[in-house]
């Protein structure tokens, strides 16, 4: 497997046995978090870890990425960035994922949109400023 993600096969033990090692017993259970976490790793895994250690074992390239973010910052109706005081902050917009819309579910599907929408009105807005 090193060798197919071009990684160092030492390492890759490695780091592999590290974490095996930091799975702490406990009841698996996948419906709920269940508190399986890893002890010494950082950051700690909290909850689902299980060990690395049954064939077949499979890899994927991975990229990290801030998909929403629950609050983030305060925009009004013409995406500018609202500051502590309520007031627009002057030539400052926002749009997309970094603007505060989910506050405790994410209906699933909508972050393109909001980036869209109002990614334009910012576009607009800015350009008029």
């Amino acid at each position: 497997m090193a060798a197919a993600l071009e990684l160092p096969a030492d390492r890759l033990a490695e780091t592999v046995a590290a974490y095996n090692a930091s799975v702490v017993d406990g009841p698996f259970d996948w419906r709920r978090p269940d508190g399986k976490h890893t002890a010494g790793l950082t950051p700690p895994k909290s909850n689902w870890a299980l060990t690395i250690d049954e064939a077949p074992l499979l890899a994927y390239p991975v990229a990290c990425a801030i998909v929403f973010t629950f609050g983030g910052l305060a925009t009004d109706a013409e995406a500018r960035v609202v500051g502590e005081r309520g007031t627009p902050i002057p030539g400052l917009y926002a749009a997309g994922e970094c603007t505060g819309i989910y506050h405790d579910k994410y209906p699933g599907g909508t972050s393109v949109l909001r980036g869209m929408v109002f990614g334009r009105v910012a576009g607009r807005a800015a350009a008029t400023a």
